[in-house]
Order: structure tokens, then sequence, then C-alpha cells
């Protein structure tokens, strides 16, 4: 985006390992989430919380049952109200199991000063085991912190046991979900499947972190995305046509870039446009650019697929059949689009995912099966953003590529506990990337946990050294595991050398 629409994206947690992941990759029986705590197997590193150095307002409590040792550590209600537990171990990759009692919160924990993200799902009352992804510890002494996020949770224990091998990566097969697919789509799809586990595709969002990128580490990243963001009829009402943005990205195309595109969709009716008053009386900015956000419209997706003759829904189909023009000017030129719509549905913070996963995903297969058969786009590489919920995935037949969005505390955070979730659920069926990400992802440690997206994108005026390191940043872009501009084939997608004529 070209301007600071969402102020709050980079305070979200990252995902959480489902329980099914918890058992594919760890080995346990599923009754183990409620078990009462036991004696830790040989070899695993067991931190009773209460035994640490507590800071802030955090205490020790023994009230309830089913907690481990002599009682658990509560009083989580400010940053600074922390717990930090020493300990010696072995260096190596190690998976990590808290220990807690809350509802739905997220936290913070600090390894070695290593600041990352966890989500802890409600425990309804009962202390229980969350998975947290697996850490890096070094030879003798080491300390994890919990402290932070949402608040008001507790933890009893946490459990690291060694990992003794990563496991393969599986690929997929290079087939995409529309069988029409042209020639250079099925070129671009073979190629990232080609080149899935050892090397990953550089990526950015705006066009002035591209001049950043280029002045910082020499390189120009192999993907640019970019926004249909005033496309929709509500935004022509409010702001009238806004032109150019296609035609300046098959220049990009032009120049070799492989192009990826999202939707900011702006409701077709229901805008607010005002500033809003929350209940704890803070203002919030509900105007008409805003649109997106569910807190700036009334619009009610569920309501308008009910009813297929009503105004809504024709305004929702005016919208799709403006973005397929605009896509249909890309396969004009023959070019390929990673093609990312109605993404984040899961976070509820976009209006197309308000109403859950059966209208959000009903609205998908509209999309997908509109632009396919009455648009003829055969250029589209599908990306499903999202998480390994099975509840909200359109279904293998139209997605192609799945990929996350995330925010990290600390762009080091490897995102393992996101990645081996999905890779339970998708591993060797579908390409997993890093679809927006808040800086440029550090691939060589990620691989270390064996995480190896097939690309990533780094969202907008996230590659300063607010958040990265321009040393960090070079290392990164130089790295022989990335894939940059130059890296990318010349002739297996290229663009062609006039548009068809209709």
């Amino acid at each position: 985006m070209k301007f600071p629409l969402l102020p709050n994206r980079r305070a979200r947690p990252a995902h959480v390992v489902s329980r099914r992941a918890v058992a594919a990759i760890l080995g346990l029986a599923a009754g183990m989430v409620h078990a009462a705590a036991e004696s830790p197997p040989a070899g695993v590193i067991h931190l009773e919380a209460e035994t640490g150095q507590r800071a802030g307002a955090v205490v020790v409590a023994s009230q309830g049952v089913g907690f481990s040792g002599t009682g658990y550590v509560t009083g989580f209600i400010q940053d600074a109200d922390r717990v930090s537990l020493p300990f010696s171990a072995k260096a190596g990759i190690y998976d990590l199991v808290v220990r807690y009692r809350s509802s739905v919160k997220g936290f913070l924990y600090e390894v070695n000063g290593l600041t990352l993200s966890g989500k802890l799902p409600d425990s309804h009352g009962e202390f229980r085991e969350q998975r947290m992804g697996k850490v890096e510890l070094r030879e003798g002494a080491n300390t994890i912190a919990i402290y932070g996020g949402w608040h008001q949770y507790e933890i009893d224990r946490l459990d690291l046991t060694p990992v003794p091998a990563l496991p393969a990566l599986v690929k997929p097969p290079a087939t995409l979900c529309n069988p029409d697919s042209t020639a250079p789509t099925k070129a671009l799809m073979a190629y990232l499947v080609e080149q899935y586990g050892s090397r990953t595709l550089s990526g950015t969002i705006a066009d002035e972190d591209v001049a950043y990128v280029q002045e910082k580490t020499g390189q120009l990243p192999a993907i640019l995305a970019s926004d249909f963001l005033n496309i929709s009829t509500s935004a022509i009402r409010y702001a009238g046509v806004v032109p150019g943005e296609t035609e300046r990205m098959i220049e990009r195309a032009r120049e070799g870039h492989v192009l990826s595109f999202c939707w900011h969709w702006r409701s077709p009716t229901g805008l607010l446009d005002k500033v809003i008053v929350r209940p704890d009386g803070t203002k919030q900015d509900a105007r008409w650019y805003m649109g997106f956000y569910v807190h700036a419209t009334t619009f009610d997706l569920e309501a308008a697929l009910a009813h297929p003759e009503g105004q809504d829904y024709a305004l929702l189909i005016a919208d799709m059949d403006m973005i397929a023009g605009e896509l249909n000017k890309l396969a004009d030129w023959g070019i390929p689009v990673l093609w990312r719509p109605l993404h984040e549905s899961e976070g509820g913070w976009f209006w197309w995912g308000a109403k859950g996963p059966g209208p959000f995903k009903q609205l998908w297969r509209i999309m997908y099966d509109r632009f396919t058969r009455i648009h003829g786009l055969n250029n589209l590489v599908w990306v499903y953003t999202g998480t390994a919920n099975p509840e909200w995935y359109p279904g293998d037949d139209v997605v192609d590529i799945v990929g996350v969005d995330d925010y990290p505390a600390d762009v080091r955070d490897p995102l393992s506990a996101t990645w081996d979730d999905l890779q339970v659920r998708f591993g060797g069926r579908k390409l997993v990337a890093l679809s927006e990400f808040g800086g440029a992802p550090d691939l060589v440690a990620a691989h270390r946990f064996g995480v190896d997206w097939a690309y990533f994108a780094s969202w907008n005026r996230d590659l300063g050294p607010r958040k990265m390191d321009p040393e960090g940043l070079r290392r990164i872009y130089n790295d022989p595991r990335v894939i940059n501009l130059r890296d990318l084939p010349k002739d297996r997608w290229a663009p062609l050398a006039e548009p068809r004529k209709r």
C-alpha cells in the first residue's frame, strides 16, 4: 500500500499449531493435551515456572488442580511482568511445549534474547499443553522468559525436547488447479516447485522498498507485489477511477519480475465513512478508505450470498468483474500472476471473513468459477492466505499455494510452529509461502529449523532500520539460498513482445 492503512498488523500473534499437528509432529497421544503432569521422559528439559525469577506483579499460586510441581505463576498484567527461567542444555534444536491455563491469549517468549510470539488456545479452566514450535539452545547456560502479549494467562511449566533430525520436505506436484492454465503460468509453478526446499524467492510490496533493497543490498527482489485497493464500486464512488497501477506492474513484469496481487476489497455497500468512538472512549478511523475492515462497514456477506437476486450480490459480482478486467490486461501480455484474494479471512478483521468459514469459502468459489469459466483467466496461480485450519480452507481444487501472513515481534523469529502446522496439513500437496512478512526473514536461520518458504514478500516500509539492520538485510539478499531478480530464468514465462488483440 501507499499509505498506513493497517496500523495494527504488526501486533498480531503468530499462528498456533493444531492438536492434530502436535500428534503428527511429536508422536504424542491425543489425550496428552488434557493429561495431568507426569515425570518428563529422558532427555526432556523440564522447567517449573514457579522456580523461575519473577519480575513485576508475577507471583506463585497453587489454587486448583492439575498443575505440576509446587505451583504455577500468574499476575501477567503489564509487559514488565515476566518470569525468567535459567537452565543448562546441550546445543541444538528443541521442541518447546508450554503448560498453561487461560482463555485465548497471545504472549511473548524470549529465548536467549530472541523474542518469539506464541498463542495459547482456550484451556477451558484446565491446565493444558501447547506446542510452541522449535527453539535453538546453546551449549551451557540458557534462559527462557515469558511476558507481555495479551496478558492474563497462567504458566505452569515448560518442556524442551531435543529434535534428533528434521523431517525431509516433500515437494508437491507442479499441477495447477486450473487445468486450462497457460504455458507461462505452468512454467512459473514448475519453477517454484523445483526450487522448493532449497531456495526461496525474495519479494517486496511497495515501490519505495524496491529502491531501498537495491541501495542496501545491490539486489532487486524476484517478486513484486501490488494491491487492487482502488478498484471496487465503492472506491470509485468516493475517489473516482485511479488508473495506471496495472500498467505499471506490466512494465515491472517486462523487467523480469514475478508479479503478485492481493485485493483489499472495500465492501460494495455499508461503508460508515466516519470516525467512530469505541466503547472505551477512544476514536477509530472508519472512513470509506478503511472499508475492508469490519469496523468500517455494515456489509453482511452471508446475507448478500443468500440473495443472489439482490443488489448486494450484484455489486459483489460487479467488483469481481472489474478486477477480472485488470487481470485480463496481464493475461493479454502472457503474464502469470500469483493471485492472492480474500486474504487473512480467519482473523475476522476483514468483512469477507466476518461471517465465518462458510460464506468465505462460498465467495472464494464464486470468484474462482467466474474468473476461470466466465472470464477465461488462465494466467492465475491461486494463493490462499490462511492457516492449517481445515474449516476455512477452500479446497485443493481451487488453491495452488498456501500462504501465511505474519508480523512477529522479532524478524529473526523462524515461525517454526506455523511452518510445522502447515506441513502437517499441506506437506506434499501444496507449496507453502510467506505471503506477507513484517521485514525480511532470516532464511539461513530458518533453514536450521527445517523452515523453507517457497517465497516471501515484505510488507511496505518494514525493511528500514526501525525493523531491519541494513547489514542483516544485505546478508539475507546476498545469501545463495535466496533467488533475486537476476537469478530468475529469462525465458520460461517472459511477457509477449506485444499484447494479444481481442
